[in-house]
Order: C-alpha cells, then sequence, then structure tokens
C-alpha cells in the first residue's frame, strides 16, 4: 500500500455484530485511518477505540455524506448485519434524506441484491467509492482448502449437493446457503439466516426426518451479487449451531467468505469437531 492510500481515511458503515470492530482494526493495522459510521440500534460506539466514531441514524443522509466529506473520506465499506431495514414512515429525515426519499423508497422495494447496489450508487455520485471489506481486511478472507478437520467421501457429496442449491436460490436473490445431508439437499436458507436454517436441521433430526447424524452446510455468494457487500460470513456462532445441529462441517467459497476472526473462528470449529473447507469459486462466466 502506498503512502497516499495509507493516510487516505476510509469510512466504516458499521452494522451489528463483530465483524465491524474486526474490519476497523484491520484497517488500523495496514496504517489507515477509518472514520466509523456506526448504525444507531445496530453498532455499539464503543467497541470501535481507538477509532473515531459518529453515530447516525436511519434519517440522516445528509449528516452521513457531510461528515464523509468533511473527514476527506473518498472510499467506504459497508460492513455488518442490518436486523431490519428501516421503517421510513417513523423516520426524523435531514435535508439530505428528504432529496433522496423518492430513490430511497423505491429502492427499499426492490430485492437486496439491487437495493444495496442503489445505495452504492448514491454513495457512488457523492465521490464515494464503496470497497470490499475483504479489500481492507484480507485476512479475514476464507482461504482455499480444508482449514480445520478431514473431509469424508460422503461429506464431499453433501457439499456437492448443498453448493448447487445455494448457488441456485442465490440466483433467485433469496440467500446464500444450504443443507445436503446424505447427498439430498433437505434445507435451504431464506430470509430468516443461517441461525434459523440450522436450527430446522436440528428440528428435523430430532423429529427423525433425516440421518442422526452428518450432513454439511455450504454458505456462497449469489451468483449475481456485487461482492463488496452482504458477503457469506463463519463464525464461532456458525461452528456453535452447525455442532447443535449434528453436521460433520462447513462449506464456504474461498475468497468470497468473511471470517469473524480467523483464530477464533478456526478454533471453534477444532472444538466442535467439525471441518471447515474453502471452496474454490465457480469462474465469472459460470456465475
Amino acid at each position: 500500500m502506498d503512502g497516499t492510500a495509507a493516510a487516505t481515511p476510509i469510512a466504516i458503515l458499521a452494522g451489528g455484530g463483530k465483524l465491524p470492530q474486526l474490519v476497523t482494526a484491520a484497517v488500523l493495522r495496514e496504517g489507515r485511518s477509518p472514520i466509523v459510521f456506526a448504525i444507531a440500534g445496530e453498532a455499539e460506539p464503543g467497541d470501535f477505540a481507538p477509532a473515531p466514531v459518529h453515530t447516525v441514524r436511519w434519517g440522516e443522509i445528509g449528516r452521513l455524506f457531510r461528515l464523509t466529506e468533511e473527514k476527506g473520506c473518498r472510499e467506504a465499506v459497508f460492513v455488518g448485519s442490518i436486523s431490519r431495514r428501516p421503517d421510513y414512515r417513523a423516520l426524523r429525515p435531514d435535508l439530505g434524506t428528504m432529496k433522496l426519499i423518492p430513490r430511497i423508497l423505491k429502492l427499499m422495494s426492490r430485492r437486496d441484491n439491487d437495493l444495496l447496489s442503489g445505495v452504492a450508487h448514491i454513495f457512488e455520485e457523492r465521490g464515494i467509492h464503496i470497497v470490499s471489506p475483504l479489500a481492507v481486511a484480507p485476512d479475514l478472507g476464507l482461504a482455499e482448502g480444508c482449514q480445520v478437520g478431514m473431509v469424508s467421501p460422503e461429506s464431499e457429496a453433501d457439499i456437492a449437493a448443498a453448493a448447487a442449491a445455494a448457488r441456485r436460490i442465490g440466483g433467485l436473490d433469496i440467500a446464500q446457503a444450504a443443507v445436503a445431508v446424505g447427498g439430498r439437499v433437505v434445507a435451504e436458507e431464506d430470509a430468516s439466516g443461517t441461525d434459523a436454517l440450522l436450527e430446522r436441521v436440528a428440528l428435523l433430526r430430532r423429529a427423525g426426518t433425516i440421518a442422526k447424524t452428518g450432513g454439511v452446510l455450504v454458505k456462497c455468494l449469489k451468483p449475481k451479487q456485487d461482492g463488496r457487500h452482504d458477503l457469506p460470513t463463519v463464525g464461532p456462532t456458525t461452528a456453535e449451531h452447525a455442532r447443535r445441529a449434528g453436521l460433520a462441517g462447513v462449506a464456504a467459497e474461498a475468497g468470497r467468505t468473511m471470517l469473524v476472526g480467523r483464530e477464533e473462528t478456526i478454533d471453534a470449529f477444532r472444538r466442535a469437531g467439525l471441518f471447515l473447507m474453502g471452496l474454490k469459486a465457480p469462474s465469472p462466466e459460470h456465475g
């Protein structure tokens, strides 16, 4: 990284979870200057020291853009979870937001991919380039190959089946994950998320609908998804929920998946007795 890039502030638009903190720490290690914009109700401002933090509420887009301009931010990262979409009927919008409300309401009616791409476009109109979290925190990326544990031939068959299902539902902009047991897809992710998917698998186990053990969770980037935001994530919580669901392991696309802490995640999979596999991502022409 050259000195100019290192000196340029970068905005971290932080949602919930640990990833925004990990990305901020990675940016600091790289010698850059993160400016955190903690979304009210999602991120805790006190979690980002020593980086400067500004709490922004939904409806304060004008203030957000004013602050990024004042701080000299020309790049931004979207990272972290959003527990619910904002209800614009309940907002107290500032002037900058008022000007954008017609566009925002139109975006809110779209699927996730189009919504996030539309938000990124609004930022880039203001001269702020949106970059992938992995571009500024490459150490959080899942590497190709087995990271911990061993993959059996049975699990290889489950990986192939679940990966095909995950990419199929991803192509419909539904979700990013699926579970296969015995070479058969038994559950697919929906808007309720990965934890809920694994709980459904655990319920199937208890009901005797599927085999008592075995199976694999696979997470994939949606084929038409902009890889700068909403990347698949795997962390210690994934390991614990997969263990409760009786799975043999988890696989996800290498270079397109973020780990919620590399050492913490690998240690959690080791303690759970599960494998973690980084899959080779498909070439662009194959989605």
